[in-house]
């Protein structure tokens, strides 16, 4: 369920256990690898646990983690089949993400913003534009430490 995705994506850390790219205690650990496999596409960077970390870290510095933690509960309200659990998941997406009143608000155009009476009849497409909205303001930072090609 998304609420455990975002609770675990956005519990608060110590200091001590979040490192900038230089001088990260993990980049010793890190296999080049995975940072060429997260730089061809940015699915492949938010599948993987260490990719997901570091771009919240890149994030925060940002002041726009809630993009990387709206993407993640949208790819996980697509993969929902219950219309039941749809409904709840859409309404708490909202209400997180995309309300005037979000605790995490995302940065959406405002024509965009779904309105309440929409989320009684979800269906697993119905945040593709503004999680493509949120993703793509997210990427557009200059100190962006990645490039994504399959998105330009």
């Amino acid at each position: 369920m998304f609420n455990r995705a975002v609770s675990r994506l956005s519990r608060k850390r110590p200091p001590s256990d979040i490192h900038d790219s230089a001088g990260s205690s993990s980049s010793s650990h890190q296999n080049p690898k995975s940072t060429d496999k997260w730089a061809a596409s940015l699915e492949n960077l938010l599948e993987d646990p260490e990719g997901v970390k570091r771009f919240r870290e890149f994030l925060k510095k940002e002041f726009s983690e809630e993009n990387v933690l709206f993407w993640l509960a949208c790819e996980d309200f697509k993969k929902t089949q219950d219309k039941k659990q749809m409904q709840e998941k859409a309404k708490e997406i909202y209400m997180t993400f995309l309300s005037s009143k979000a605790s995490s608000q995302v940065n959406v155009e405002g024509q965009s913003r779904l309105n309440e009476t929409i989320l009684e009849e979800p269906h697993p497409l119905m945040f593709q534009k503004l999680q493509d909205q949120a993703c793509s303001r997210s990427l557009s930072s200059p100190g962006l430490p990645f490039h994504f090609p399959d998105l330009h």
